[in-house]
């Protein structure tokens, strides 16, 4: 493997492996060989691979997937919350391919709270939610609620920016509030984001506001934490 015979060997197989992601023959995402197969492959005993494999997968080069095995790990997504730009727009500047799929938008009565966040007049809201993709690899399930002012929405095909619909008919989106947590896979979004239920995914909720200071919209969104790495820019505003 091109190492010194004084480097343990369960340290070279871990270096073989980072070669083989770095020139693509393990793959982004990609399922890597069972213990076994590599117990053959490189024709050690189980402990030294599983000390290989306990190396990369602390430094995060590979991620283990409870019944399913041991997994390349995913590019992570620098992703700063403070921007309010558009999903679409934040990951296309990424060179990442990002796909929409509409899972429902209709007139539905509203949740307590958005009497108040949406200053709506009745008790009902168009709720549009949506399954988003980044390089085929479903990542965001969002549900967003609008006021029936905004039901010209469904005139429109969803499975674009929604950011960028609001722009046409004269609403630009100037402010925003949001919040996190941490939440648990339903049985719902596990299935709709390939991941086991009962696994720990981001919760953000945001509230848009327009160029009048109006609000606009309230989203939930629940992220695949996997894909994404939050990223924050802090200064010190004193006067030195």
């Amino acid at each position: 493997m091109g190492k010194t015979a004084s480097e343990p060997m369960y340290q070279q197989i871990a270096e073989d492996i980072k070669k083989k992601i770095q020139t693509g023959e393990y793959k982004e995402n990609e399922q890597i060989p069972t213990e076994t197969e590599l117990e053959k492959i490189y024709g050690v005993s189980r402990i030294t691979v599983r000390k290989a494999m306990e190396i990369l997968v602390g430094e995060e080069i590979l991620i283990r997937k409870r019944r399913m095995g041991t997994f390349v790990a995913p590019r992570r997504i620098p992703w700063n919350p403070g921007n309010i730009f558009s999903f679409s727009k934040t990951y296309e500047a990424e060179g990442r391919v990002v796909k929409t799929e509409l899972l429902g938008a209709e007139l539905k009565k509203a949740e307590a709270a958005d009497l108040q966040r949406l200053e709506l007049n009745d008790n009902m809201v168009l709720s549009i939610k949506r399954l988003r993709y980044v390089d085929g690899i479903p990542l965001t399930i969002e549900e967003m609620h609008f006021s029936r002012e905004y039901l010209y929405l469904l005139m429109e095909d969803l499975t674009g920016s929604i950011h960028s619909l609001l722009q046409e008919h004269g609403v630009k989106l100037k402010a925003a509030q949001k919040s996190f947590a941490i939440c648990n896979a339903t049985k719902e979004e596990a299935e709709l984001l390939n991941v086991e239920r009962g696994s720990a995914l981001l919760f953000m909720k945001n509230m848009f506001y327009d160029q009048n200071k109006k609000p606009v919209f309230f989203s939930k969104d629940v992220f695949n934490a996997d894909y994404f790495e939050l990223k924050f820019t802090l200064q010190d505003n004193d006067s030195i």
